[in-house]
């Protein structure tokens, strides 16, 4: 409910209900917005203006409780008490309201049934002593059973400590609240606090008597006052500063205990703070964006009697600087009803600014992450661009039949390339790893075929280092696997690439092991053993660090990034792998490690579903969209030297106005042209002709490959262009074609 709006139907059931309802707003001077009928009969009709405070109702003193007791007019009235939960709410509600005493004296049959169920102890009495009247309450207290009266107040007065008070209570004209000590069943003795009030019943004059068992806060008190000195000497050294709040019966909260360290945090003099009790000075000091949080938390905390924790801001003097404190309390019940917070306050401003500081650092390094990222990502193209002229004018010239120097020469640049470009993924590859975007995509793969490639790949290599590199291989090999080919030939390649880099005129053996398998499960081992400069024990670990290397003057004489065995390590443990390592200074090194690889029962004899092709096709016509000159050259000539034909466009427009006049049968196509981007082009040749396309780009395949999935690619090649792998490629989707054809 908002505001003064109420509900047409909860108006028609409170407006006739018995019991009397209203609701106030809850601001000063809180105003009567809306009662009910029997409201207006018994209170409505009386008031002048229809507030809070006119009916002498302080909220305040009932933000904890669900009853009110409140008088007016000389008349009692008791309501059920409702506050607003939560800051969409504004009013409070005051309903099942019934009248408790009305003007003039009661009857004796109504003075008796209020008595009898009232809750404090109430005895009725004559000025001569005799008791008239005490109610369960009364007996329970003074030790009495049901059935037994108390007559022997009448005649001694024994059960009191001083039996004097007793007849002098008796002889009192007017209300008087006094003390008493009182030994209840002659065992325990008890603190009373005792309100005479004279009345006249029927013409009989009498005197009712309330008692209080106020022992327990006496207590209390007594226990603070013997234990001042040692809290004061305890809060005084205390950081922040310590305080204690009670709630009595009547709803009233007040500060029992405040220590020195609250008037530091909240600006105030020692003079200001010793008259500082009432909890709503407290409140108006709190920063008003911060006040529902802190009375709906403090409610809450009384109502399931859990500590209460809140971090809120206050003002420091009379100022209007805020500055921000933490507030913890733990709530206690009192035998006597009573509730007690013990807490304390702590100035924390300087935690929150160094949050501030923290977030702030942590969007500034977010913002760095990401413009680290971005010039990885636009450095890589850069370097990828020209990497695949030269790698494509290498191809093209060991094609030419060169003469021996010049193969040497040729094959020189190649390698250098192929550093470059392994360079350049090591740092990719740590940047996906480093921000969790690297992920194992498994496919189906032939393992040992896998293998002898990378090793015949590797053979120059062994030849130009002078290292001899041997392969030992198990039978039972020859199967497929589903594994990410990529990945696990990396990790092959950066162990033996490294084997033959820090070995000279020695041996590196690969090992290959099938130590078990089972229908639709292979642990497979690898090792990578060499008989070059070992690692001396104390480097073991660093070796697998990012950027890191044994020495200084590794990086000039063997050259890399010191990433390789950091990445490879980490692509490890991505397929659930450790890798493992023995090594002496001057005998070589050995690294190890073991995948269990998923078997894949498809037959062999299915060359299309496991990805083997025929070892030629003839006759294809191919559209390169390049806007590259000087790549579309290289990719002519390696085009040409596999006797295929070509046609060059310039950018994605003239891609699919060229498919539309004449036939291809693939197109190898560059993401990044102008006009229209390979994307562009892609979808809408895709939207005519089942053309395959294959993507060309310098950008790394996992930025980019949910947009080549999404626009229809039916393959993918990364620049520097590897021929033969562009080659394999274009076959398999012509091949892919065919099939579904």
């Amino acid at each position: 409910m908002q505001g003064n709006s109420i509900n047409n139907i909860f108006k028609k059931i409170i407006l006739e209900s018995s019991e009397m309802v209203f609701l106030a707003n809850d601001f000063y001077p809180y105003e009567i917005f809306y009662t009910n009928e029997s409201f207006e009969e018994n209170i409505g009709h009386s008031l002048k203006d229809k507030t809070l405070i006119q009916l002498g109702i302080d909220v305040n003193s009932f933000l904890f409780k669900e009853q009110i007791l409140f008088e007016f007019e000389g008349s009692k009235y008791e309501f059920s008490f409702e506050q607003p939960q939560d800051n969409s709410s504004n009013y409070y509600l005051f309903y099942k309201g019934k009248t408790i005493t009305t003007n003039g004296l009661p009857t004796q049959e109504e003075l008796l049934q209020l008595l009898n169920d009232a809750q404090e102890a109430y005895v009725v009495a004559k000025p001569d002593g005799e008791v008239c009247f005490s109610n369960k309450k009364a007996l329970s207290l003074f030790g009495f059973s049901q059935d037994e009266k108390l007559y022997h107040l009448r005649e001694t007065g024994f059960l009191f400590s001083d039996r004097n008070l007793w007849r002098e209570w008796l002889k009192l004209g007017k209300e008087q609240l006094k003390t008493a000590s009182l030994v209840s069943g002659k065992e325990n003795e008890l603190i009373l606090e005792i309100n005479a009030t004279p009345a006249d019943l029927d013409n009989n004059e009498l005197i009712l008597l309330s008692f209080k068992d106020i022992s327990d806060k006496v207590a209390l008190e007594k226990n603070l006052e013997e234990s001042s000195q040692f809290l004061k000497n305890l809060t005084d050294q205390v950081p922040g500063g310590l305080y204690q709040m009670v709630l009595d019966q009547e709803g009233k909260m007040s500060f029992s205990f405040l220590s020195k360290g609250i008037a530091t945090i909240l600006g105030m003099s020692p003079e200001e703070i010793t008259s500082f009790s009432d909890i709503s000075s407290a409140i108006a000091k709190v920063h008003p964006m911060d006040l529902g949080q802190v009375v709906m938390s403090s409610v809450s905390s009384a109502k399931t009697l859990q500590p209460w924790q809140c971090q809120f801001r206050v003002k420091r003097g009379d100022s209007e600087d805020y500055h921000w404190v933490l507030g913890a309390a733990r709530p206690e019940v009192l035998s006597n009803g009573d509730m007690v917070w013990y807490g304390y306050l702590t100035d924390i401003t300087a935690q929150k600014e160094f949050e501030t500081q923290l977030d702030d650092s942590r969007k500034a390094a977010e913002k760095a992450n990401q413009v680290k990222s971005e010039f990885l990502s636009m450095i890589s193209h850069e370097l990828r661009t020209p990497l695949n002229a030269i790698s494509g004018s290498t191809y093209s010239l060991m094609q030419d039949n060169p003469q021996h120097h010049q193969k040497d020469a040729l094959t020189t640049i190649n390698f250098a390339v192929e550093n470059l470009i392994t360079m350049i993924n090591d740092l990719l590859d740590f940047q996906k790893i480093e921000a969790g975007k690297l992920k194992i995509e498994k496919a189906p793969l032939l393992l040992d075929s896998l293998v002898n490639q990378i090793i015949q790949g590797l053979s120059f290599h062994a030849k130009d280092t002078k290292n001899t590199l041997a392969l030992e291989m198990d039978e039972g090999l020859d199967i497929l696997v589903n594994a990410d080919k990529t990945r696990l030939a990396q990790v092959l390649n950066n162990l033996i690439t490294n084997a033959l880099k820090f070995t000279r005129d020695g041996k590196v053996e690969v090992k290959v092991k099938l130590i078990d398998k089972m229908d639709s499960r292979a642990k497979v081992y690898f090792q990578v053993k060499d008989s070059g400069i070992g690692i001396a024990p104390e480097d073991q670990e660093r070796i697998f660090n990012d950027f890191d290397q044994v020495k200084p003057t590794f990086s000039t004489k063997y050259g890399g990034t010191g990433l390789g065995l950091s990445i490879t390590r980490k692509l490890l443990n991505l397929m659930g792998s450790e890798i493992h390592l023995k090594s002496k200074v001057g005998e070589g090194s050995e690294f190890s490690f073991e995948l269990e690889l998923d078997v894949m029962n498809q037959p062999l004899s299915d060359p299309g579903k496991v990805g083997l092709i025929p070892s030629t096709i003839s006759s294809l016509h191919l559209l390169l969209a390049e806007d590259n000159d000087v790549n579309a050259l290289v990719l002519g000539k390696i085009i040409k030297k596999w006797g295929y034909s070509f046609e060059r466009v310039h950018n994605g427009r003239e891609a699919v106005e060229a498919v539309k006049k004449t036939d291809f049968d693939c197109i190898l196509m560059d993401i990044q042209m102008p006009e229209m981007d390979g994307f562009e082009a892609t979808a809408a040749i895709k939207k005519f002709s089942d053309l395959p396309v294959i993507a060309l780009t310098a950008a790394a395949k996992l930025e980019i490959m949910d947009r080549i999935n999404e626009y229809g690619f039916d393959g993918f090649v990364a620049k520097p262009i590897d021929a033969s792998e562009l080659l394999k490629v274009i076959r398999e989707a012509i091949l892919e074609r065919n099939q579904s054809a």
